[in-house]
């Protein structure tokens, strides 16, 4: 008895030890990812010849974003730093957006599109590259570059707010469940979940949602130098291949993230190949487990619902 009580104390020993190798070797790794910054894949650019690859990927959220249980996620403040960087370093001619998004965060869509209108008025190009998916909240921020590029089977458009929420007071009422609800004002908690909403709630709330897509549609127009008439024609939500969004007007040309590059280094004026930069290079030890850490959330999310999740949002 005492012997397996001794190889189980060694197995726990062993494992403990492990974990903790497993946690030094990654701030380790981190580190160095910190020190080592934006990743150079052409060399040293002087004189405005870098091209600045800057991916937004996932749900657009305000912070920092990262690898959340539900997947991947693009934080407003992360994308912002480094569009601001690439706006004012004087080696760098063109920033490209490679955007894979289904949209997000009105707000946080809102923050990238502002910073890529200064990066323009930093006198920088800006090209928007789009992935599989650029809708919503995508489409917001790529509306601001100086031009687009798509892949014909490119999914973008669904230019439009929504609010939703999930509305379950009969179902606790079924189980004779009830919320006591103290608030300072009226409409405190205004998308309760645990109650009715009054028509003049949803009242508030959709005068909310077109004040925000007013919004929207006004950044299409004058990044795609359409009127505004036009683009509210577009802007039922409707989802657009990229071939289809080209003949609309929402995108400029139908190409690869190569033809992307090529296009920024003619209008930067950029000869010869340029030196390509990415930033917010995501590590291999980042990347292991943002896909572990998907494929865990996406497990959770097939057997829970998020029952009485809110906010205001751009996504496709």
């Amino acid at each position: 008895m005492e012997s397996i009580k001794a190889v189980m104390e060694n197995k726990r020993k062993v494992i403990a030890l492990l974990l903790l190798g497993f946690c030094l070797i990654s701030v380790v790794f981190g580190i160095a990812i910190i020190a080592k910054g934006p990743f150079d894949s052409g060399g040293i650019g002087v004189g405005g010849d870098k091209i600045a690859i800057i991916n937004i990927e996932g749900a657009i959220v305000g912070g920092s974003g990262g690898f959340g249980i539900f997947g991947l996620a693009s934080g407003a403040d992360d994308i912002a730093r480094q569009i601001k960087r690439a706006g004012e370093d004087p080696s760098v001619g063109a920033i490209i957006l490679r955007i894979n998004s289904p949209g997000g965060s009105a707000a946080a869509s809102q923050e990238l599109h502002a910073e890529v209108c200064k990066a323009r008025e930093n006198g920088k190009i800006v090209v928007a590259s789009m992935s599989d998916v650029a809708t919503s909240g995508g489409y917001y921020v790529a509306c601001a570059a100086d031009k687009i590029v798509a892949n014909p089977g490119t999914i973008t458009g669904s230019i439009g707010v929504i609010f939703s929420q999930l509305q379950y007071s009969e179902l606790l009422e079924r189980y004779g469940i009830r919320a006591n609800v103290i608030k300072s004002g009226k409409y405190k908690d205004i998308g309760s979940p645990l109650r009715n909403m009054t028509a003049e709630e949803r009242q508030i709330l959709q005068e909310m949602i077109d004040d925000i897509y007013i919004q929207f549609v006004q950044a299409v127009a004058e990044g795609r130098q359409m009127n505004e008439s036009e683009v509210l024609e577009l802007a039922d939500g409707r989802i657009l291949t990229g071939r289809q969004a080209k003949e609309m007007g929402l995108v400029d040309e139908l190409g690869t993230f190569q033809d992307a590059v090529d296009l920024a280094a003619e209008l930067a004026g950029i000869e010869g190949k340029p030196s390509v930069v990415e930033y917010g290079r995501k590590s291999a030890f980042e990347s292991f487990f943002g896909v572990f850490a998907r494929e865990l959330g996406r497990g959770i999310a097939e057997t829970f619902l998020e029952n009485g999740r809110q906010g205001v949002g751009l996504s496709g």
